[in-house]
């Protein structure tokens, strides 16, 4: 067994002591940590990683921390929500609900967008004072992120047809896609080495959609680099 096996063998281990100490049944647990019951049983016996959010949600819900789960590192336990604020506790809840959570994540990809662009503009200015070169390039930027957003858009246009045509299978498609976006959207140049370990991304595989994820991809990183250009 080498290193990467092992580690993976001792974090299932962690994740089977928080398990096992919470009393619950399967599907209990699951939803306690806002899983799927078949998700959580991916995550259980290996098939898909724990991932940072998974583990901040069962720190959050448990008291085990996430710290210790991913790593081994440090103190077990920590009393339930003892390191958090009222408002940061807050957050972290809507941030893991499964209804909203992705319209955030949008709402947070646009923001970081807007950062960018914005950084760049006033960039611009300082190292070029010709205020019509930055405001051309903050319109051209703008455009691109308008494209972004058309894209997710369009998405969620398609997944509600399906839904008032009954066509369950297709919505679940455009669901799928939209969410393995956004994740990729948002990690950027991380998603390579973390996609292994999405859940999201391993339905697209499953369900032989990929080619239409990575088409798409592509497209928003071509966007995306020609903002940061």
């Amino acid at each position: 067994m080498n290193g990467a096996d092992q580690h993976k063998e001792e974090v299932l281990e962690r994740l089977k002591t928080v398990f096992e100490s919470s009393g619950k049944s399967s599907r209990a647990f699951s939803k306690s940590i806002g899983l799927k019951p078949t998700s959580f049983h991916k995550v259980l016996t290996g098939t898909a990683g724990l991932t940072i959010p998974l583990a901040n949600s069962i720190e959050l819900n448990h008291g085990f921390r996430s710290e210790w789960l991913l790593s081994g590192n440090g103190k077990m336990k920590v009393n339930k929500h003892n390191q958090l604020s009222p408002l940061e506790r807050c957050l972290l809840e809507v941030s893991l609900s499964s209804i909203q959570k992705w319209h955030l994540l949008e709402i947070l990809i646009i923001e970081k967008i807007n950062k960018r662009i914005s950084d760049q503009f006033w960039g611009t200015l300082r190292d070029d004072s010709n205020l019509q070169s930055g405001e051309d390039s903050r319109t051209t930027a703008y455009n691109n992120l308008e494209q972004i957003t058309k894209v997710f858009r369009e998405l969620r246009e398609e997944e509600k047809a399906c839904l008032e045509n009954q066509d369950l299978i297709g919505q679940k498609i455009f669901t799928q896609l939209t969410q393995a976006l956004l994740l990729a959207a948002f990690y950027g140049e991380e998603w390579d080495s973390i996609k292994n370990n999405c859940e999201e991304y391993h339905a697209l595989e499953t369900d032989g959609n990929l080619k239409d994820f990575e088409k798409l991809l592509a497209y928003i990183n071509e966007l995306l680099s020609e903002i940061d250009s």
